[in-house]
């Protein structure tokens, strides 16, 4: 078999020489990139069989910008997700953003490499049902809607309920109701403000800190 080519998009710089270390030890052609910029030169020069791709990449294009902007040049190119992020609404996308066929993998959710290039493999070879973490009825904070989750992610950093109807163009009472239901959601109690902000801003911040594959163990 043909060595087969992978361009790891992933700004962590510690996961992603791990990944790459790990596919290397697999017989992959490991080809790396940090940013989405240095991904698109990456692609053009290497023609890669598969990229795994972060969805937060930084200032600039996302995760999914890049994907959007690779299958315009390749459509048959294999994609899978490896974020941090529990589905594509904390990117600012619909539900179903991600393409049909493309693998998505929650860091937190892989729990060692082998899973991780198993899935890698599937995708190269064709399979028709990928996986999709993003479609898990447990995922973190997957009860919540688009806005809900917007008005947490600005409670998450810091901005008070007058900032955050500003921001969003709406009344403080709109805010204060949909901290009320994210509450309800995610099994707070809402008698301290205080208390009920630093509560639902630690699941926030732990639902997309994610997790790091794990290295074979010896």
């Amino acid at each position: 078999m043909q060595t087969r080519s992978i361009l790891v998009v992933e700004d962590e710089p510690l996961l992603r020489e791990l990944v790459a270390t790990a596919l290397e030890s697999r017989g992959f052609l490991v080809h790396t990139a940090a940013t989405a910029a240095d991904a698109r030169r990456a692609f053009q020069r290497v023609d890669p069989d598969g990229v795994i791709i972060d969805v937060n990449l930084g200032p600039g294009p996302n995760g999914f910008d890049l994907a959007e902007a690779l299958v315009r040049l390749r459509p048959e190119v294999a994609l899978v997700f490896l974020t941090n992020l529990p589905d594509p609404r904390f990117a600012d996308r619909d539900v179903d953003g991600v393409p049909k066929g493309v693998w998505y993998l929650r860091k937190s959710a892989v729990t060692d490499i082998d899973s991780m290039v198993m899935a890698l493999d599937a995708a190269l070879r064709g399979a028709a049902d990928s996986v999709r973490h993003d479609r898990d009825q447990d995922r973190p904070l997957g009860k919540l809607t688009r806005k809900q989750l917007e008005v947490l992610r600005l409670v998450a950093e810091g901005k008070s309920n007058a900032q955050i109807a500003q921001a969003r163009g709406t009344t403080i009472k709109a805010v204060e109701d949909t901290i009320h239901r994210i509450c309800m959601a995610l099994g707070v109690d809402s008698a301290e403000q205080a208390n009920t902000r630093v509560a639902i801003t630690r699941q926030f911040l732990t639902a997309t800190a994610g997790g790091v594959p794990q290295p074979d163990r010896p």
